[in-house]
Parts: structure tokens; C-alpha cells; sequence
């Protein structure tokens, strides 16, 4: 829905993700949505129901969970650290075996689960979908990836299943620094130009864009509330925290930053931390920071257009969401203002409160 209200047409709309609702999925095939990617051969089926009681035909992608990625995919990383923000430039392209994943349906399995979605009469298989890197800045990587992606697609379409269309999923890189290079965009291109006019089958090609797009057009700026020092580790302490602006498995993005109006001429390390009442609440640590740094500073944090405020853990403790601003075309415009306390009480009921008032009242009267 939030799509559609965006000025998108529902034939422009693929629908993604796991856990997906009754309701959500009565709502999208209602809207004649694109594509409904499919995760399992349970969704298939309610899919198929669904689309029975609507009276259409539903085109669905099957995601499938392959049992090789590269090393630099971000499920495989996730018990490390960064999903690829430092990543070596020329680093090997390599595949390695992956684990069980709530995404899609397992590689080795897929061939015997799209026999039964095949036979569901009321959707209609178009091709495959498989998403596992984030954040590669070497594009050999992604290529590797890309590649991995199509040699299921033409095992699958030998076998004689109606592959037409390849969703790659995302994995185009921004740098979360000032020395990486950026993804090289037209060498990638060319080799995935390549690779599709040597590939026996020809596909659809769709590729997810939306950190390579948007990153690097939102900052986050937060102020310095209190500078201390705790066994001899030094903290700013922000008006902000991971209820603004949440990375926990890329955290050292937030390196990426500098304090407002401050050269970075004599520096220390700090640690970033927010004011929730949880140790969680930690941005980044040992980052360098002017050492003229003074409460009431501003700090900003660059390349944050994607998964910031919506990746957020909003509202933590009654901690208001933060305002977002757009700057365009020389003016700056506020477009969500600040949360408020009374937010907290939207569309919130209190029956014991409604009683505890009754008796208090019939108190006062006796």
C-alpha cells in the first residue's frame, strides 16, 4: 500500500519478503500487483487460495536460498561484523556453502517444491528470485553472485519449468568511507551484458537498487548532550541514539562522520552512544573525533538514505522519532516533524484507566 500511495503503479510493484499475511496477500493480488515473490511451498498455496477467491491468476518468483554465495554476502557475515563496508578492492572472487536461512526454499530442494507450485491452478510461475549479497563494492563479487543465480535459473528451465525472468536481488555498493572506490556501475554492466549473450536461455533481468540509489542522500545529525569518560574510555552521549538510526550489523558505517564546524586536525577516539536506557544503545566505538569537540556540537553521520529511520528501534523507552528534513533545488524543507509525547497515546485505549476513574468518582460522591 505504502507503494501505491507513493505514485506507483501496481504493475511496477514486486512484492517481496517472508511472513507474508493472509490479508497482505488478499490486498496484493486484489491491486493486480507485478510479481508476488513466493517463499515457501506453504505460501504457495495460500497464494493459490487467495487468488482462486479473487478470480485471477497471480504471477508469482520463487525465492530460492542457494547453497553457495560468495564470502561477502551479508547472511554469511552476519554473525561477523560489517557485510562488506571494508571489503578488499581486489579481494578473490570465492564461494562457500551457507547455512539454513528463513529466506526462499533450499537449492537442493527447489526442483521437487516447483512441482507442486507448478500444478497450483491459480498462479503462474515466471521465474526465480535469490538475494544474498549486501553492500558489494567489488563487482567481481557481485558478477560471481549473478552467475551462481543464473546457472540455477537454466538448471531449473532445462529441467523444463517456465524461467523467463531472474531477480537478482540487491548487493550494489556504496562506500561507507572517503577511501573505498565506488562499485564500478559500467564494468559491471558489461560483463553481466556478456554473460546474458553467451547464456544459453534468455531472461528478464531485475536488479533491486535501492541502497545504491538512496544512501548517499541522507545524513543523520544529532547533538552532543554530555561528553564523559568511564574507565578511561571516553563517551559522547547524543541527543539520538539506535531508536533514530539502527545498523547493527554494518555498525562501523558510522565511522563515516564528522563533528559540525571542527577540523580533524588533533583527534581521539570516542565511543557514539545514545540516551535509551539500554547498553545496546551504542552507535559506534572507537571513532575519531576532533579533540576540541564540546557539548553542544553537532555530529553527522553520512550515507544514511538507506536503512536509517525506518530500520530503527522507534519509540524505544517513549523516546520520540526524529525529524527528517529535505534539502532540494537550494531550500530545506521539514517532511515528518519531530515526534511528540501525545504520539505515544494515538489510537491507544485505556479500559482500566476508564474504571479506576468511575470508582474514584463514585468515591467522591459517597
Amino acid at each position: 500500500m505504502a507503494s501505491i500511495k507513493s505514485g506507483f503503479r501496481p504493475d511496477q510493484i514486486i512484492f517481496t519478503g517472508p511472513g507474508k499475511t493472509q490479508k497482505e496477500l488478499s490486498f496484493a493480488v486484489k491491486q493486480e500487483i507485478s510479481l508476488i515473490v513466493v517463499e515457501s511451498v506453504n505460501e504457495a498455496r495460500r497464494l493459490n487460495t487467495v487468488a482462486e477467491q479473487t478470480g485471477i491468476t497471480q504471477n508469482i518468483l520463487v525465492r530460492v536460498n542457494p547453497l553457495y554465495r560468495t564470502s561477502y554476502s551479508c547472511e554469511v557475515q552476519q554473525g561477523g561484523n560489517n557485510c562488506n563496508i571494508e571489503t578488499e578492492p581486489n579481494a578473490p572472487v570465492q564461494l562457500i556453502s551457507t547455512n539454513a536461512s528463513k529466506f526462499g526454499i533450499d537449492e537442493q530442494n527447489v526442483s521437487e517444491a516447483l512441482k507442486e507450485i507448478v500444478s497450483l491452478p491459480h498462479i503462474n510461475l515466471k521465474g526465480i528470485h535469490i538475494f544474498t549479497e549486501s553492500n558489494v563494492l567489488d563487482y567481481q563479487q557481485l558478477v560471481a553472485s549473478c552467475q551462481n543465480t543464473i546457472n540455477i535459473a537454466n538448471k531449473l528451465k532445462s529441467q523444463g519449468y517456465p524461467i523467463s525472468i531472474v531477480d537478482f536481488g540487491g548487493g550494489m555498493g556504496v562506500p561507507y568511507n572517503n577511501v573505498d572506490l565506488a562499485f564500478d556501475i559500467q564494468a559491471f554492466g558489461q560483463q553481466m551484458q556478456s554473460i546474458s549473450e553467451q547464456n544459453p536461455y534468455q531472461y528478464q533481468y531485475i536488479f533491486e537498487l535501492g541502497r545504491y540509489l538512496v544512501c548517499e542522500s541522507g545524513s543523520y545529525v544529532a547533538e552532543i548532550v554530555d561528553i564523559k569518560t568511564s574507565q578511561g574510555k571516553k563517551f559522547f552521549i547524543l541527543d539520538g541514539g539506535v531508536h533514530h538510526l539502527l545498523r547493527t550489523s554494518m555498525k562501523r558505517a558510522n565511522k563515516f562522520m564528522d563533528v559540525i564546524g571542527k577540523e580533524k586536525q588533533n583527534t581521539e577516539k570516542v565511543t557514539l552512544a545514545g540516551k535509551l536506557p539500554t547498553p545496546l544503545d551504542v552507535m559506534v566505538e572507537d571513532v575519531e573525533v576532533p579533540t576540541n569537540t564540546e557539548i553542544g556540537d553537532r555530529i553527522v553521520i553520512y550515507n544514511c538514505g538507506a536503512y536509517g529511520f525506518n530500520h530503527s528501534v522507534t519509540n524505544f523507552a517513549l523516546h520520540n522519532y526524529p525529524a527528517e528534513v529535505a534539502y532540494s533545488d537550494g531550500e530545506i524543507d521539514i517532511i515528518r516533524e519531530p515526534g511528540k509525547i501525545e504520539d505515544f497515546f494515538l489510537n491507544q485505549q485505556f479500559p482500566s484507566v476508564k474504571n479506576l476513574e468511575k470508582v474514584l468518582a463514585l468515591s467522591v460522591d459517597t
